[in-house]
Protein backbone atom coordinates (compact mmCIF):
# COMPACT_ATOMS: atom_id res chain seq x y z
CA UNK A 1 0.00 0.00 0.00
CA UNK A 2 1.52 3.43 -0.96
CA UNK A 3 1.74 6.29 1.63
CA UNK A 4 -1.10 8.02 -0.45
CA UNK A 5 -3.60 4.96 -0.31
CA UNK A 6 -2.69 5.00 3.79
CA UNK A 7 -3.45 8.93 4.00
CA UNK A 8 -6.87 8.33 2.40
CA UNK A 9 -7.85 5.40 4.17
CA UNK A 10 -7.15 6.99 7.11
CA UNK A 11 -8.76 10.09 6.20
CA UNK A 12 -11.81 7.93 5.97
CA UNK A 13 -12.36 5.82 8.79
CA UNK A 14 -11.33 9.33 10.56
CA UNK A 15 -14.73 10.73 8.52
CA UNK A 16 -16.89 7.89 9.88
CA UNK A 17 -15.71 7.90 13.32
CA UNK A 18 -16.50 11.72 13.32
CA UNK A 19 -20.26 11.31 11.80
CA UNK A 20 -20.80 8.40 14.02
CA UNK A 21 -19.79 10.59 17.55
CA UNK A 22 -21.98 13.21 16.18
CA UNK A 23 -25.02 11.40 15.67
CA UNK A 24 -24.71 10.37 19.11
CA UNK A 25 -24.56 13.43 20.31
CA UNK A 26 -27.85 14.59 18.19
CA UNK A 27 -29.56 11.12 19.51
CA UNK A 28 -28.69 12.18 23.12
CA UNK A 29 -30.18 16.46 22.75
CA UNK A 30 -33.08 14.99 20.96
CA UNK A 31 -33.90 12.58 24.11
CA UNK A 32 -32.53 13.26 27.01
CA UNK A 33 -32.64 10.32 29.96
CA UNK A 34 -36.10 10.29 31.90
CA UNK A 35 -35.98 11.42 35.61
CA UNK A 36 -36.41 9.22 38.19
CA UNK A 37 -39.72 8.98 39.37
CA UNK A 38 -40.73 10.60 42.58
CA UNK A 39 -42.40 8.43 45.25
CA UNK A 40 -45.21 10.46 46.88
CA UNK A 41 -45.86 10.62 50.11
CA UNK A 42 -48.31 8.78 52.35
CA UNK A 43 -49.26 11.99 53.83
CA UNK A 44 -52.51 13.37 56.08
CA UNK A 45 -52.62 16.95 55.77
CA UNK A 46 -53.84 18.66 59.33
CA UNK A 47 -54.83 22.01 60.56
CA UNK A 48 -52.40 24.95 59.71
CA UNK A 49 -52.87 28.12 62.53
CA UNK A 50 -51.35 31.69 62.54
CA UNK A 51 -49.78 32.83 65.58
CA UNK A 52 -50.83 36.32 66.90
CA UNK A 53 -48.33 38.25 68.97
CA UNK A 54 -49.63 40.40 72.44
CA UNK A 55 -50.20 43.24 69.95
CA UNK A 56 -52.82 41.81 67.72
CA UNK A 57 -50.07 40.94 64.99
CA UNK A 58 -49.58 37.55 62.78
CA UNK A 59 -45.94 36.52 63.18
CA UNK A 60 -46.41 33.16 61.21
CA UNK A 61 -47.79 29.88 61.18
CA UNK A 62 -47.56 26.28 62.93
CA UNK A 63 -48.73 23.05 60.87
CA UNK A 64 -49.68 19.62 61.73
CA UNK A 65 -49.60 16.57 59.28
CA UNK A 66 -49.45 12.68 59.57
CA UNK A 67 -47.25 10.62 57.99
CA UNK A 68 -46.69 6.84 58.53
CA UNK A 69 -47.39 7.02 61.81
CA UNK A 70 -45.38 9.82 62.91
CA UNK A 71 -47.02 13.75 63.66
CA UNK A 72 -44.73 15.87 61.98
CA UNK A 73 -45.54 19.90 62.95
CA UNK A 74 -43.86 22.56 61.07
CA UNK A 75 -43.27 25.97 62.57
CA UNK A 76 -42.41 29.51 60.60
CA UNK A 77 -41.83 32.87 62.27
CA UNK A 78 -41.12 35.86 61.52
CA UNK A 79 -40.50 39.40 63.08
CA UNK A 80 -40.18 38.39 66.77
CA UNK A 81 -39.35 40.86 69.40
CA UNK A 82 -37.22 37.98 71.40
CA UNK A 83 -33.98 37.73 72.77
CA UNK A 84 -32.15 35.58 70.36
CA UNK A 85 -31.84 31.97 71.84
CA UNK A 86 -33.99 29.21 72.63
CA UNK A 87 -37.47 30.17 73.75
CA UNK A 88 -40.28 27.52 75.03
CA UNK A 89 -42.72 26.08 72.77
CA UNK A 90 -45.78 23.48 73.74
CA UNK A 91 -49.33 22.97 73.60
CA UNK A 92 -51.82 24.17 75.88
CA UNK A 93 -55.38 22.85 77.22
CA UNK A 94 -57.67 25.57 76.01
CA UNK A 95 -58.02 26.85 72.66
CA UNK A 96 -58.06 30.06 73.60
CA UNK A 97 -55.49 32.98 72.61
CA UNK A 98 -56.98 36.53 74.78
CA UNK A 99 -53.78 38.86 74.70
CA UNK A 100 -55.73 41.26 77.12
CA UNK A 101 -56.49 38.61 80.09
CA UNK A 102 -55.99 40.05 82.78
CA UNK A 103 -54.21 37.49 84.29
CA UNK A 104 -51.52 38.02 82.03
CA UNK A 105 -51.05 37.55 78.14
CA UNK A 106 -52.41 34.34 76.54
CA UNK A 107 -53.35 32.98 80.58
CA UNK A 108 -56.66 31.93 79.06
CA UNK A 109 -54.74 29.03 77.20
CA UNK A 110 -54.54 27.54 80.57
CA UNK A 111 -51.57 25.02 81.24
CA UNK A 112 -49.60 22.62 79.13
CA UNK A 113 -51.87 20.18 77.67
CA UNK A 114 -51.66 17.03 79.61
CA UNK A 115 -54.00 14.28 79.29
CA UNK A 116 -52.20 11.95 80.90
CA UNK A 117 -51.43 14.41 84.05
CA UNK A 118 -47.76 13.87 84.15
CA UNK A 119 -44.89 16.51 84.53
CA UNK A 120 -43.02 18.29 82.15
CA UNK A 121 -41.53 17.50 79.96
CA UNK A 122 -43.26 13.99 79.32
CA UNK A 123 -46.99 15.96 78.01
CA UNK A 124 -47.75 15.26 74.50
CA UNK A 125 -47.73 18.90 73.45
CA UNK A 126 -44.22 19.18 75.06
CA UNK A 127 -42.67 20.18 71.31
CA UNK A 128 -39.09 21.27 70.76
CA UNK A 129 -37.90 24.54 71.88
CA UNK A 130 -37.50 27.12 68.94
CA UNK A 131 -34.35 29.02 67.84
CA UNK A 132 -34.86 32.77 67.26
CA UNK A 133 -32.31 33.97 65.28
CA UNK A 134 -31.10 37.71 65.75
CA UNK A 135 -33.25 38.74 62.74
CA UNK A 136 -36.24 37.82 64.86
CA UNK A 137 -37.00 34.83 63.03
CA UNK A 138 -37.82 31.03 63.68
CA UNK A 139 -38.20 27.98 61.80
CA UNK A 140 -38.46 24.29 63.03
CA UNK A 141 -39.26 20.91 62.01
CA UNK A 142 -40.01 18.01 64.00
CA UNK A 143 -41.93 14.50 64.57
CA UNK A 144 -43.47 13.40 67.59
CA UNK A 145 -44.83 9.77 67.99
CA UNK A 146 -46.86 11.15 71.84
CA UNK A 147 -49.74 11.70 69.79
CA UNK A 148 -51.92 12.00 66.80
CA UNK A 149 -54.31 14.13 65.15
CA UNK A 150 -57.26 11.85 66.53
CA UNK A 151 -55.71 12.62 69.82
CA UNK A 152 -56.30 16.61 69.39
CA UNK A 153 -60.09 17.13 71.74
CA UNK A 154 -62.71 18.37 69.66
CA UNK A 155 -62.31 21.91 71.08
CA UNK A 156 -59.02 22.18 70.26
CA UNK A 157 -55.84 23.11 72.03
CA UNK A 158 -53.58 26.29 72.12
CA UNK A 159 -50.14 26.47 70.71
CA UNK A 160 -48.12 29.26 72.98
CA UNK A 161 -44.49 30.49 72.22
CA UNK A 162 -42.65 31.66 75.61
CA UNK A 163 -40.37 34.71 76.44
CA UNK A 164 -37.97 32.46 78.35
CA UNK A 165 -35.91 28.83 77.71
CA UNK A 166 -37.34 25.74 78.80
CA UNK A 167 -35.42 24.04 80.89
CA UNK A 168 -37.18 20.40 80.23
CA UNK A 169 -37.57 20.44 84.78
CA UNK A 170 -33.60 19.34 84.40
CA UNK A 171 -33.07 20.70 87.90
CA UNK A 172 -29.51 18.46 89.50
CA UNK A 173 -30.08 17.56 93.14
CA UNK A 174 -27.97 19.65 94.17
CA UNK A 175 -30.04 23.16 93.81
CA UNK A 176 -32.50 23.36 96.34
CA UNK A 177 -35.12 25.66 95.00
CA UNK A 178 -37.01 27.96 97.72
CA UNK A 179 -40.41 26.90 96.76
CA UNK A 180 -39.90 23.32 96.90
CA UNK A 181 -39.55 20.77 100.30
CA UNK A 182 -36.72 18.93 99.22
CA UNK A 183 -33.85 19.14 95.94
CA UNK A 184 -34.86 19.39 92.29
CA UNK A 185 -37.14 20.98 89.89
CA UNK A 186 -39.95 22.50 92.35
CA UNK A 187 -44.05 22.43 90.79
CA UNK A 188 -43.77 25.42 88.81
CA UNK A 189 -40.85 23.72 86.77
CA UNK A 190 -42.31 20.53 86.57
CA UNK A 191 -45.43 22.21 85.43
CA UNK A 192 -43.61 24.74 82.57
CA UNK A 193 -40.41 24.32 82.35
CA UNK A 194 -40.02 27.56 83.24
CA UNK A 195 -40.32 28.96 79.87
CA UNK A 196 -41.95 32.39 81.72
CA UNK A 197 -44.71 34.64 80.08
CA UNK A 198 -46.76 33.82 77.27
CA UNK A 199 -45.67 35.87 73.48
CA UNK A 200 -47.70 34.70 70.85
CA UNK A 201 -50.81 32.32 70.73
CA UNK A 202 -52.72 30.45 68.16
CA UNK A 203 -55.56 27.76 68.50
CA UNK A 204 -55.46 24.59 66.99
CA UNK A 205 -58.59 22.13 66.25
CA UNK A 206 -58.53 18.66 64.90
Amino acid sequence: MTRATRIRHASAIAAVVLLGATACAADTEAEPAAAPAVEQDDASNGPTADLIDRDGESVGTFSLSERDDLLRGEVSLTGLTLDPGFHGFHLHETAECEADDPNGAFMSAGGHWNPDDTDHPEHPGDMPSLLVTEDGTAEATFVTDRFTLDDIPEEGVAVILHEDRDNFAHIPDRYQSEDADEPGPDETTLATGDAGDRYACATITP
